[in-house]
């Protein structure tokens, strides 16, 4: 699924208090965190696994956190952790 500009700008935009908050979190949460949180502002439940993050929605978030890679490396979706966030 391939969202549109306007979809990635109002749904997936990180605001500074947003950018504030996960990057007060370690690095490797940082992109895993970014993206629970705009999944669950846009679709207003928490994803428990990453392939139901939509590829361009986690690649802007990674653009957004100065990222190269947009692979939420150890972050555990389904964890408690992630639950905790």
């Amino acid at each position: 699924m391939s969202l549109s500009h306007e979809d990635l700008v109002s749904r997936w935009s990180l605001s500074f208090s947003d950018i504030e908050f996960v990057t007060g979190k370690s690095v490797s949460a940082r992109l895993g965190l970014a993206a629970q949180l705009k999944f669950f502002m846009t679709y207003g439940l928490f994803v428990q696994d990453r392939s139901a993050i939509p590829a361009d929605g986690l690649s802007y978030l990674a653009e957004q956190l100065g990222f190269d890679d947009d692979t939420p490396s150890e972050y555990d979706f389904g964890g408690r952790t992630a639950r905790r966030h």
